[in-house]
């Protein structure tokens, strides 16, 4: 559990310095080469200061490193962001490198515990800003999908505003499954940011977090144009990985199946099982 005071990776000295060399003298070159980025909407940004909780449509790896270098340098550097812990932070280099490269914290995206919590919300206390994918995963087609309302129980809990940001032409540029990113045009839009002070008043129920977590996905589908779903992505995956994996047993079974005779044996266990978890690079 985070206690007051006690500061982690992103937080450390000189993990400031480090993130500012990553992201300028790598990422940077690598955005401007490949993505040619657009930045809009910088002007509701204009006398903002930390804790903010920056909400984002999520397509491609390429996001974080857009978002960050969009932001202003008095922002940024006080920036951290939510990574999915069962990926990023899978081995212990690879958190290292997310958390000083990007200053990313691990959030667990399949059941939001007592300990994220607590962590994200004393990052939010100590005035730091949090970009957040309330998708929890990758698009995985392009469209919108609907949004976790773990966003909604930070910002009532911190008090912090929220500020939609729309990201377009990362995933035709680099969508979830591709090694490495491809010339187009992205643009990143920061729309006004949302208080929802009101709502501290009364008992934040799940009605109340699913009407905040909703008008948060709809300024975010206007800065995007995005196509909104209203399901969550990660079920969208495991019903296609589903399809899938149907569409390849009934292969397999017309393959086996003798000339003018019946179908071969079916797969061992069928194809009512449900699928083991998904890769990293389907998730994140």
């Amino acid at each position: 559990m985070a206690r007051k005071g006690k500061r982690i990776l992103p937080q450390a000295t000189g993990a400031g310095l480090a993130r500012g060399a990553v992201l300028g003298g790598v990422f940077r070159p690598l955005i401007r080469h490949y993505a040619h980025p657009e930045v809009i909407g910088l002007e509701n940004l204009a006398g903002q200061r930390p804790p903010l909780i920056l909400a984002a449509n999520h397509s491609s790896h390429m996001d974080t490193p857009l978002i960050l270098n969009s932001l202003p340098k008095e922002l940024r550097r006080k920036t951290v962001v939510a990574a999915a812990s069962d990926y990023f932070f899978s081995s212990r280099w690879r958190g290292f490198f997310v958390s000083v490269a990007l200053g990313a914290v691990p959030m667990d995206r399949q059941a939001t515990s007592k300990q994220t919590m607590d962590v994200v919300g004393q990052l939010l206390a100590d005035e730091w800003c949090l970009i957040l994918y309330p998708e929890g995963s990758r698009t995985l087609d392009g469209r919108l999908y609907r949004g976790k309302t773990g966003i909604a129980r930070l910002a009532l809990s911190a008090g912090a505003p929220i500020v939609p940001v729309g990201v377009t032409g990362t995933y035709q540029s680099m969508p979830a499954g591709r090694a490495w990113p491809v010339p187009g045009h992205a643009q990143v839009r920061f729309g006004k940011p949302l208080r929802f002070d009101r709502y501290r008043l009364g008992v934040a129920d799940q009605l109340v977090l699913r009407a905040i977590t909703d008008q948060v996905m709809y300024e975010i589908m206007m800065l995007s144009g995005q196509v909104y779903i209203d399901e969550y992505v990660t079920r969208a995956k495991v019903r296609q990985s589903r399809a899938e994996a149907d569409s390849e047993a009934d292969a397999d079974t017309e393959a086996d199946a003798e000339p003018g005779g019946e179908a071969g044996p079916a797969l061992p266990g069928g194809t009512d099982e449900a699928p083991g978890a998904m890769s990293g690079q389907d998730t994140s």
